[in-house]
């Protein structure tokens, strides 16, 4: 049962090795777009689209979809891998595969076999790509995700891999190299061998990502001991000029509380949906504006451990009191430092200054930031939400989307802008933040105290780059 899929795959198999394969650096597609593959509908569908790679074959019909890398790939001590995230078959008629093919038409293939259950399937050709070898088989079990499917080599021998996380990974093969990995081109191919009663496809995703990421949770609930490294960064700012910022041990003409746990709370009134009902108290005791006459921010951050992902969503739950009306903006910004780049995207709240407690939310741009024309009343102690899914990666910030409102009441805006990161020289890690911005001075009353409490802070992200 193994081999009579056989002549099925030879003409693919052929075709393939007499491609050009000049290798190009690592690739990472997240098919967002078709640039990187040649789609070939062969009686069925092939197509890149809503970020997946469907391939299609119809009922009552012999077909094999396929899609495949136009550039060579170095498989040589690497994983490579694709995500399959649902596969939909009939028993002794539909097949899925996964190759990697060398300049001379040999090829490692992975594949997930209908033959009632559906296996996954782990053989190699070789002479040319006349000879199949089968080499072992393992239960098909899908996660949350679906399944990743991946070859990897290291140090001459090849191994034939899958896994539900793309973090642990089940060898279903190895052998020593039966190709030469030094190029390779990729393919993958849903075929249906067989008339069908009903149509059957394989959706793909993630070639060289993990999809979903563990994310970092209840972020207000860290405290400095807790080693999450709660960090306070102070400016003041006199006639559009910064005249002072400082770091936590010395704020620049403020007096702003800190991270232990007494500055942290247990609040019933936070709403559902919610992690838990804890918080933290951002707290500006007093400024030294009577005085000096300043504008002055502070900034609350943390500063985490570094993650390869694309695609970033802020997501928090916050209250602030003032006394009378908000003169102050708040701002949400998330940043991705890599060694040579710091990609940053932000929205802000800004008061309309009108005697009121409306305001507009603001997009950073890069070098500004741009209104959105989305205003919302903030009221004194009332909870509010606001979440934003910010691509930071290949040296460019693109929003996706944003969302802000009464908790579980959110209104969206939709932009798309990209623009480049800028050159810190900072260590590599995400920073996700929270300010209070003294853009024009206190109306109200000199060194008045200023909360914003903090709650549901959390920093999820997709499309983590893998190793």
């Amino acid at each position: 049962m193994k081999n009579k899929l056989l002549p099925c795959s030879v003409a693919g198999l052929l075709a393939l090795g007499a491609m050009s394969q000049s290798a190009m650096a690592r690739l990472y597609d997240n098919f967002n777009s078709s640039v990187n593959w040649t789609l070939a509908g062969n009686g069925g569908s092939a197509v890149i689209g809503s970020s997946v790679l469907t391939l299609t074959s119809p009922a009552n019909a012999l077909s094999d979809p396929t899609a495949t890398l136009i550039s060579g790939q170095v498989l040589t001590g690497s994983r490579q891998s694709i995500l399959v995230r649902s596969h939909t078959g009939t028993a002794n008629s539909t097949v899925f595969f996964l190759w990697a093919t060398d300049s001379s038409g040999n090829r490692l293939e992975l594949k997930l076999d209908d033959i009632n259950p559906t296996t996954v399937v782990a053989g190699y050709y070789d002479g040319g790509g006349a000879t199949y070898h089968f080499l072992a088989s393992a239960a098909y079990n899908p996660g949350a995700d679906g399944l990743y499917m991946a070859f990897r080599e290291a140090g001459g021998t090849n191994y034939w891999e899958i896994s539900t996380n793309a973090s642990n990974w089940t060898e279903v093969a190895s052998r020593l190299d039966p190709i030469n990995t030094s190029s390779v081109v990729f393919a993958v191919e849903h075929k249906a061998y067989k008339n069908t009663a009903a149509a059957t496809e394989t959706v793909v995703d993630c070639f060289n990502y993990k999809a979903t990421g563990a994310g970092y949770h209840s972020l207000e609930d860290k405290t400095s001991s807790g080693g999450t490294n709660w960090a306070l960064y102070t400016e003041g700012f006199l006639n559009g000029n910064r005249v002072c910022a400082s770091s936590t041990t010395t704020p620049c003409g403020m007096t702003v509380n800190g991270v232990d746990s007494s500055q942290h709370f247990t609040d019933t009134s936070i709403p559902a949906p919610f992690t838990n009902q804890t918080g933290y108290d951002f707290e500006i005791t007093s400024t030294e504006e009577p005085t000096t006459h300043y504008f002055y921010n502070a900034y609350r951050y943390q500063y985490l451990p570094y993650v390869d992902a694309d695609n970033w969503t802020y997501h928090i739950y916050f209250k602030y009191t003032y006394p009378q009306f908000i003169t102050q903006g708040l701002e949400f910004p998330i940043n991705k430092y890599t060694s040579a780049l710091r990609l940053q995207g932000a929205f802000a709240w800004y008061p309309v200054r009108d005697g009121s407690e409306n305001g507009q939310w603001n997009v950073w741009t890069g070098s500004t930031w741009k209104p959105t024309s989305q205003f919302q009343v903030l009221r004194t102690n009332f909870w509010y939400e606001i979440t934003f899914t910010v691509g930071l990666h290949d040296n460019s910030v693109i929003y996706n989307g944003f969302q802000a409102g009464t908790v579980g009441s959110l209104t969206g805006f939709n932009w798309s802008a990209t623009y480049g990161g800028t050159t810190p020289g900072q260590t590599p890690g995400i920073v996700p933040a929270m300010q209070m911005d003294d853009n024009t001075q206190d109306t109200t009353v000199a060194n008045t105290r200023k909360d914003c409490f903090l709650a549901e802070w959390h920093i999820d992200w997709t499309d983590e780059r893998l190793p």
